[in-house]
Formats: C-alpha cells, sequence, structure tokens
C-alpha cells in the first residue's frame, strides 16, 4: 500500500513547470508518491507487526520490467531511488529501495535482527509486489544485507540472469586497519547513539552527499565538485546532470540538499545500530553468514557451482570500486575484498569481474553520470529482453 507522504515532504503539484523556481521543481519531485510507499510485515512468533518503508526508481509498480534489490549504505535510505529514478525510467527497469529497520516509517529493532529482518521484510515486499526475481546491488554498509540475502535466497535471483553487484564493499575495520574505524569502534555503546544527530547536522547544514556509509567516518565528496571535475565547464556540467539525472544542475543541487533534510527529519536512529553492525562493536552484532568472508565465499561457490551445473547460468558478480583508495576499507581492505572473491575462490558457477572507476569515489560510485549503475541497468535489461 501507499503510505501517506511524510510530514516534513510537502505535497507536490501536479506538474514541474520550467518556470518555478529549481527548488520548487526539487520538492516536486522528492515528493512523488513512488518514493513514498508503505508495507507492514505481519506480526510471526518472533516478532510483532512491522512497517516498511520503500521508494522505486524507474518504471512503477504493474508495469512490465525487471527488477534491482538495491541495498543502500549506512543511510542509503528511500530517498536514493529520486536521483536514479530517470536513468532507471530511460533504460526500463526498476530498483526497489527499502528503509532498513530505524529508517523512515521502519519500525525499529535490536541490532541482532537488523540482518533476519531485512531479509524477512525484503522477501514478504517482493511476493507483496508479485516481483518473482530480481538482480540484486549493494553499497558499503549494504554488502553485509546483500550477502546474506544470496546466501539465503538465491533462488530469488533471476534465473536465466543472475545478477550481483557490490559497489564499495565492505570490510572490518580489524582486517582494513582504518584508524577512524577502529577509533569509533572503541567508543564507549552510549556514544554511539548520537551518530544520527552528528550526521543529521552535517548533511542538514550543507554538505551534499548523504547516501553511504563514508558520510559517517570520513569526508564526503559532491560528484560535480571533486578533484577529477574542477576543470569542467560549467556547460559541462550542466550537460552531465541533464543526461545523468534528468534535470538541470541547480535542480539537482536542491533535490539532493532538500532530500537531506527530509531524510534527517524522518527517524534515523537505525543509522545507531548500522554503526553497531558494521564495526561489531556490541554483542549480537554478528554478520551471521558473511561473518568470515572467505568461508561465505566457500559456501557461494558451492551453490553457483551446483545452480551452474542445473540450469547452465552462472551468477554474474561485479565487485566496483571508486579511483584510488577506498574511503572506508582503504589500500588493505580493497586488497582482502578482492583476493576473498578472486575467481579460483568463487569457482566455475560465479564469473567475477573486478574494477575501478576513474573519478568516483566510496560514495559517489553508484551516481549516475558513472559508467556502473548505467552498465548494471544495461546488463539487467540485456537479459530481461533476451528472456522476452
Amino acid at each position: 500500500m501507499d503510505a501517506p507522504l511524510p510530514t516534513t515532504v510537502p505535497h507536490p503539484s501536479s506538474i514541474v513547470e520550467p518556470s518555478i523556481s529549481a527548488e520548487e521543481q526539487a520538492i516536486t519531485l522528492i515528493s512523488r508518491r513512488k518514493f513514498h510507499r508503505l508495507f507492514t510485515l505481519p506480526a510471526t512468533s518472533t516478532h510483532e507487526s512491522l512497517k516498511v518503508t520503500y521508494g522505486i526508481a524507474g518504471p512503477d509498480i504493474g508495469e512490465d520490467a525487471p527488477t534491482i534489490l538495491y541495498v543502500g549504505g549506512m543511510f542509503g535510505t528511500r530517498y536514493l531511488a529520486i536521483t536514479q529514478d530517470w536513468l532507471a525510467t530511460q533504460k526500463g527497469v526498476r530498483i526497489l529501495m527499502i528503509d532498513r529497520p530505524g529508517f523512515g516509517g521502519s519500525t525499529a529493532i535490536q541490532v541482532s535482527q537488523r540482518i533476519p529482518i531485512f531479509i524477512e521484510a525484503a522477501v514478504a515486499l517482493l511476493a507483496h509486489l508479485k516481483i518473482p526475481h530480481i538482480a540484486l546491488a549493494s553499497q558499503s554498509a549494504g554488502t553485509v544485507y546483500a550477502l546474506n540475502f544470496i546466501s539465503h535466497h538465491p533462488e530469488l535471483l533471476c534465473p536465466s540472469n543472475p545478477v550481483l553487484t557490490l559497489f564499495s564493499p565492505w570490510v572490518h575495520q580489524s582486517i582494513s586497519g582504518v584508524m577512524s574505524l577502529k577509533i569509533a569502534a572503541a567508543l564507549p555503546n552510549p556514544l554511539i547513539n548520537g551518530w544520527n544527530s552528528i550526521i543529521g547536522g552535517i548533511i542538514t547544514t550543507g554538505i551534499p552527499t548523504f547516501q553511504a556509509s563514508s558520510t559517517v567516518f570520513g569526508n564526503v565528496t559532491n560528484v560535480f565538485k571533486n578533484n577529477a571535475r574542477e576543470a569542467i565547464s560549467k556547460e559541462a556540467q550542466e550537460k552531465s546532470c541533464r543526461d545523468s539525472f534528468g534535470f538541470s544542475l541547480a535542480v539537482h543541487n536542491e533535490v539532493t540538499k532538500n532530500s537531506g533534510k527530509f531524510l534527517f527529519a524522518e527517524n534515523t536512529s537505525g543509522g545507531n545500530d548500522e554503526a553497531r553492525l558494521c564495526m561489531k562493536s556490541v554483542p549480537g552484532s554478528s554478520w551471521d553468514r558473511c561473518e568470515v568472508y572467505p568461508t561465505f565465499v566457500l559456501d557461494l561457490k558451492i551453490e553457483w557451482e551446483k545452480r551452474a551445473k542445473q540450469n547452465g547460468k552462472k551468477l554474474r558478480l561485479d565487485i566496483v570500486f571508486g579511483e584510488g583508495n577506498d574511503a572506508m576499507i582503504g589500500a588493505v581492505g580493497m586488497k582482502y575484498f578482492k583476493d576473498c572473491f578472486k575467481k579460483e575462490n568463487c569457482g566455475e558457477g560465479i564469473e567475477v569481474e573486478v574494477s575501478e572507476t576513474p573519478g568516483a569515489s566510496h560514495d559517489t560510485i553508484i551516481d549516475p553520470c558513472f559508467a556502473p549503475m548505467r552498465e548494471l541497468l544495461n546488463r539487467v535489461s540485456k537479459g530481461w529482453r533476451e528472456l522476452k
């Protein structure tokens, strides 16, 4: 069912008028119903009924289109659908973005239940929306959720075109050695209760990128103001923005600014437990089936060699980094993750590709102006068309 628009989000006018201000156009875009929907996960013997908010980029529910289940970074909520919507629509691919517990209207739960409840909610929502199969993608903190999802429910990936894409994957600080995370993990647990307020203060006072985990622990990079783009002319930036997002640079800036404000006007307490989970800093913050990556990869290899023998289709696994050393896992973490998922470790049932994207960062790697998201959409669209 559709959720009522959050009280912080103004109701949209029916048409985006070119004559109205960039801020008014942005608020109209942000307020579209498809970005603010509500599902109720029924009660079970282990939990009460739980609210789940979600958003959709690209073709809406009921339209004949393939679906990507996208699991965002630490603050990668349904608001990400807004900036992905235009490109996803052009490619004819739906992207489903679910608010994890404690974000938006999604019911907050104990940290120990974050992974299993997300998986249960995602499976139930897909069934509710009558989406039988998906491609799966994640970014940063979303890695541990996506890996558990594919481990528990490999049957939900499209049988004829199984795709898993890991953008800026997460590695625990005990392996990566990233000092900021080591310091954060050593903080007394009560101090973590303020993460979301700290980040909300940063976001709502002008830092434009909010979708991924490096917002929490490091510097944030504006896709149109990073070093790789300083020399690009205003005209080129404007064209890139319209080609990637479907609206002007001025509207893009207002969309980003106001999305951050609306996001943090809603519940973001889940960010505190996301930090605990990513750092494994409290009891109950296990990563379930991907607690140890090499063991997970072995299990994944066994599963997908069996599946490939049965239907002749290998899992396509893309591991995508930005340029240089990743802001959250550094060079050591990148090497570790690449080594874990080496082709020889993944076996005959998985086709692995690792890439780095010039100009992109840990956060901005999914922005439509860079190639990786376009490539993912093209791959999913092509597999869908071939199936037809």
